[in-house]
């Protein structure tokens, strides 16, 4: 819990075995009136669909108070890693969810809502395409909504018209200072080290990682995993079938930020084959204020690279395969994109994501005031 506000913890529901984006906030109209009663508030801000967005919104109803939302799920990425899972929260609750918020803001119009046109292959399914249906009808009962990608920002207008484009806001994630305080110990000279941080979870596709580093077949080269999930086992047995034991490191989890920032900061390429999957990508803006070369394969994916610090190459393997093959081989190219990293770490800042906010908000207040 932050130290520098009030904050209580709220009871969640998660139906076992099931992703931890369906994970919810219980909510209730007598926990709204508790909260009205125990906090005065100006406005009030949710970040996520399941729960909390309901119980903002019975706040902001009864407070007559703006309210701001958050998106960070990419629902409709989610199909081909949880296809059962990922139906079932298409066809059930994100067809129900629009219906909660609806009932709870029946004061606030409804606006006509399509299904985008600019979208992801994998997305363009009928279940990919109501959940972004889906997305743009909770918009439209808010008062102002964000989202760390601007991808999900433009799905939103298109599906809404346009209607709502002066209330929505692209505001990237802040990272912990300690990436951007992190510094190299490991000899330059040494082996190549490209490195993969995230969840070892299909979606992330470190199996296409291995497989390129397979590829890439240099002995003065090394590929280290940082992270734990559902797939450690099968991605340990992979990088044994492809002969790369030993060169493949498994470092496990790491609790500890700065221990973190250390695997970026002596790494000499940072690989990320999630494709259109995640909305910001936060480990990108890591490995960029840990001043780490960046390879990637998500053009979508905007916040912490541009074409001087990362390489983005098609998401095959073979393509990736080449991407380190290019980054192994020219030091200098590496040494430069370093450099260019390096020179973000000001721009990913929990501060400068604060500054937006707080903008946002006060923007948000006088529109609402004035238009009482």
């Amino acid at each position: 819990p932050p130290e520098h506000c009030p904050s209580e913890a709220l009871d969640v529901w998660h139906i076992p075995k099931t992703p931890s984006f369906m994970c919810s906030v219980r909510f209730s109209n007598k926990l709204a009136r508790r909260i009205r009663n125990d906090y005065s508030f100006d406005i009030v801000h949710s970040q996520n669909e399941r729960g909390s967005m309901f119980l903002a919104a019975k706040i902001a109803k009864h407070e007559n108070i703006p309210h701001v939302h958050t998106f960070h799920s990419n629902y409709a990425g989610t199909h081909d890693m949880s296809p059962i899972s990922s139906a079932l929260n298409s066809m059930l609750y994100m067809r129900t969810a629009p219906k909660i918020l609806r009932a709870i803001r029946a004061d606030l119009p409804r606006l006509r809502i399509r299904f985008p046109h600019h979208l992801a292959t994998r997305e363009r399914s009928k279940l990919g395409r109501l959940d972004w249906k889906s997305v743009a009808e909770l918009a439209s009962y808010v008062t102002m909504f964000t989202s760390p990608a601007s991808y999900m920002i433009d799905a939103i207008n298109d599906a809404t018209h346009g209607e709502l484009a002066a209330n929505s806001r692209v505001i990237p994630n802040g990272i912990n200072p300690v990436f951007a305080q992190a510094s190299r110990i490991r000899d330059r000279d040494d082996t190549v080290r490209f490195l993969s941080c995230g969840r070892l979870d299909t979606e992330k596709r470190v199996d296409v990682i291995i497989r390129a580093f397979a590829k890439l077949d240099k002995t003065d080269s090394e590929l280290y995993i940082l992270g734990a999930g559902t797939q450690e086992k099968s991605l340990r047995q992979l990088a044994e079938s492809l002969s790369c034991k030993g060169r493949i490191v498994f470092l496990g989890h790491y609790e500890d930020h700065e221990r973190v920032a250390n695997e970026f900061a002596n790494a000499d390429c940072f690989v990320m084959a999630s494709y259109h999957f995640d909305t910001q990508g936060m480990v990108l803006a890591e490995a960029a204020a840990s001043g780490c070369s960046i390879l990637y394969c998500d053009e979508r994916l905007t916040v912490g690279v541009n074409k001087d610090n990362a390489l983005l190459v098609r998401p095959s393997v073979s393509a990736i395969a080449e991407g380190m093959r290019a980054l192994y081989s020219q030091p200098d190219m590496r040494r430069s994109m370093e450099a260019a990293s390096k020179s973000l770490a000001d721009s990913f800042t929990a501060a400068v994501m604060c500054e937006k906010f707080v903008e946002s908000y006060y923007s948000t207040l006088h529109a609402y005031q004035s238009s009482k």
